[in-house]
């Protein structure tokens, strides 16, 4: 996508030269395109100090992300007929 507009005269993030996303006049509502930006731990730190948040020292995303699929996963598996759901999937 694009995006135009006044919001576009105060960006959030220079990616190497690259502008990208903006940030609201009085500084409290930002967004950008970047998917993941958050993974990064040293990324989240220094954003959440910068708001005036204590960012967690141990928090493993990627670790964290795959445990909660996983849990999802085995979730839908136990309370899901899986097999029936795909035999409607490939009957239509």
């Amino acid at each position: 996508g694009q995006t135009s507009g006044r919001g576009m005269e105060r960006p959030w993030l220079d990616l190497g030269g690259v502008s990208d996303g903006a940030i609201s006049p009085n500084g409290r509502i930002m967004g950008c395109y970047v998917h993941g930006l958050f993974q990064s731990n040293a990324f989240r730190r220094a954003f959440l100090k910068r708001i005036g948040a204590e960012a967690s020292d141990d928090l493993d995303y990627n670790h964290t992300i795959e445990m909660t699929l996983n849990q999802l996963a085995d979730h839908l598996e136990a309370h899901f007929d899986i097999e029936a759901i795909l035999e409607i999937a490939h009957s239509r």
